[in-house]
């Protein structure tokens, strides 16, 4: 099987939609023998952070030395970045290999696993495949629920929890942070960031259930530069750094230093190089609590400059706030239609939501949302979804035909 054939098998998965539960997920670990038993896995929840986070612990354990798995959703540009040996994606030969392997065995069940299932199934086969000493998990949605949530880890560790995808976790703060407290496990230490009070309460009751020590992390990052910038980031660095020790490893912090220094996540307050034009900033905020971060880091970059704001939005986000957001610090908007099969807010009726005096226009794509943002001679900043970001990334790193977009 070709890549692209596997691909396209695989997408058809998410014709199914997301369909949270533990049991098909349990029957691909058994028949799989997965994960290994000698692999460590450091699993991370939460609504904002979980990748950046991921992403700095994978690099701390890479510098000292530490062969690495690493499993994220959703990807950017090519399925292949969700699965990632020692910081670099899985090739699509590799993955092709591995979904062929899935399909023949899956051919029979009821119900057909779905994509998320094959997906994390993949990524734990091809983990294995590679001898890989530690793989770090983040959590595709909710926690408790979640296909990663089959496995037992080394650390758990949870990021700050806010409010997104109410429709599936639950309509207030305590319920979705019960979802994202399923990950924690007998005997198993378990971090977390600074929560909201009704957060913490539920997270602290059930780790006192379970029996897993729960540890409430107290201070950002100090004494060293992180890679990702905004004052946010360097408290997901405090976490990866305290998941990482109570783990158990031994690493000495000029390691952690190193690793917290080199780490790369892209689509997280990116700037694109853009010799003697304005700058671009590529950022994945989706939701309120990331707008909010987005805010503050570009004040702390870029001061009172105005932006021109390339965004689209998944339909089922909290569209209002978000705009409401973004144009404390607009100069203007424009909403392009974006390549995915996702439901998206329409382009006109973002334009509605615009304050009055920020001017706001739609295009058809999003290649002519940039042209039109580049006569402006602004800096740009492309925002309210990582399907966009992706998008955008495959158009600036000038690979359009390499985009895959998913649904999920």
């Amino acid at each position: 099987m070709e890549y692209p054939e596997a691909i396209a098998w695989l997408y058809g998965r998410q014709a199914a939609g997301i369909k949270l539960g533990l049991a098909n997920m349990n029957r691909l670990a058994d028949e799989l023998s997965l994960p290994p038993g000698k692999m460590k896995i450091v699993h991370v929840a939460g609504t904002n952070g979980k990748g950046s986070t991921c992403a700095f612990a994978e690099s701390i354990l890479r510098t000292n030395g530490e062969k690495t798995g690493f499993f994220s959703s959703p990807h950017l540009v090519s399925f292949c970045e969700r699965i990632r040996i020692n910081g670099k994606p899985a090739s699509q030969n590799t993955v092709a290999h591995g979904i062929h392997t899935l399909k023949k065995l899956t051919a029979e069940w009821q119900p057909q696993p779905t994509f998320f299932e094959i997906s994390t199934a993949l990524a734990l086969m091809i983990f294995a495949d590679e001898a890989i000493d530690t793989a770090v998990l983040e959590v595709g949605l909710g926690g408790r629920l979640d296909s990663t949530n089959v496995l037992t880890p080394t650390v758990s560790a949870i990021t700050h929890i806010g409010m997104d995808h109410q429709h599936i976790l639950g309509e207030n703060l305590g319920r979705i942070a019960y979802e994202k407290a399923g990950i924690l496990k007998p005997g198993i230490p378990a971090v977390s960031s600074p929560q909201e009070e009704e957060a913490r309460e539920v997270l602290e009751k059930q780790a006192l259930e379970v029996g897993a020590p729960l540890e409430f992390i107290g201070e950002p990052w100090t004494g060293s530069a992180v890679s990702l910038p905004g004052k946010h980031q360097r408290w997901n660095a405090a976490l990866a750094a305290a998941a990482i020790q109570s783990a158990g490893f031994n690493i000495h912090r000029n390691i952690i230093s190193q690793g917290l220094g080199s780490a790369v996540w892209r689509a997280r307050f990116e700037r694109i190089s853009n010799p003697g034009k304005a700058d671009i900033v590529v950022d994945g905020a989706h939701n309120a609590d990331s707008a909010r971060a987005l805010l503050q880091t570009w004040r702390e970059v870029f001061g009172n400059a105005k932006p021109v704001i390339i965004c689209a939005m998944a339909a089922n986000k909290d569209i209002a706030t978000i705009i409401a957001l973004l144009s404390e610090i607009a100069d203007n908007f424009i909403f392009p239609s974006i390549q995915t099969v996702r439901k998206t807010a329409c382009p006109g009726d973002l334009t509605r939501l615009v304050a009055g005096q920020i001017p706001g226009q739609v295009t058809d794509t999003l290649s002519g949302a940039l042209a039109k943002a580049r006569m402006q001679g602004k800096p740009i900043l492309v925002a309210g979804s990582l399907l966009l970001a992706g998008e955008m990334l495959a158009l600036l790193d000038k690979n359009p035909e390499q985009y895959e977009p998913s649904e999920q």
